[in-house]
């Protein structure tokens, strides 16, 4: 069994992306959203020109997530002014995670996790922090199963929808045997 793995995203993958997204975006969120403003958020999220101007903003990066040779899922991560909200050169954001419907229950959003933990502290981070909508209750399960804590809120749009997002941080410790 192949181990999973973390490619990097450059505009070369701009319509893989924006076609991952908008897919992991809806498995998620589509049946909880009104029809209009869910497809008005995919219209302006997923636009390309959107999704060229993130990939090339300082500090933003985005990766595929590739296991078994497959795309199973996508993130981002944003450092510096890149943030969406704290900006804070100790901080790293978490601003997608998701795993492809097939590949859910693998433990591979764990896994993105843990890389993420070394990756930040790799950078010399000390904390990562994520935004998650309060109605998502599995994913802010999940990640207070890996040790966040709420410490705030935020409103997050989808479409003309005022939606409301939990602020969740996780305070990073040295670990001597790290993926």
């Amino acid at each position: 069994m192949q181990s999973p793995r973390l490619i990097p995203v450059d505009i070369s993958h701009l319509e893989l992306l924006k076609e991952i997204g908008i897919e992991t975006f809806t498995d998620a969120f589509a049946s909880a959203n009104n029809p209009d403003d869910f497809q008005r958020y995919l219209d302006s999220a997923f636009d390309e020109k959107q999704l060229s101007l993130e990939i090339n903003t300082p500090g933003s990066r985005f990766f595929f997530l590739n296991f078994e040779d497959e795309i199973a899922g996508y993130s981002k991560i944003n450092t510096g002014q890149a943030q969406t909200e704290i900006r804070d050169e100790e901080g790293m954001e978490i601003e997608r995670i998701y795993v492809r419907k097939d590949f859910r229950g693998s433990g591979l959003g764990s896994w993105m996790l843990r890389r993420f933990q070394k990756v930040a502290r790799d950078e010399g981070k000390t904390y990562l922090w994520l935004g998650v909508w309060e109605e998502n209750l599995n994913a802010i399960r999940f990640y207070k199963q890996h040790g966040f804590v709420t410490f705030g809120k935020h409103p997050y749009y989808v479409g003309s929808d005022r939606q409301m997002d939990w602020m969740m941080r996780l305070e990073l410790t040295p670990q001597p045997n790290e993926p």
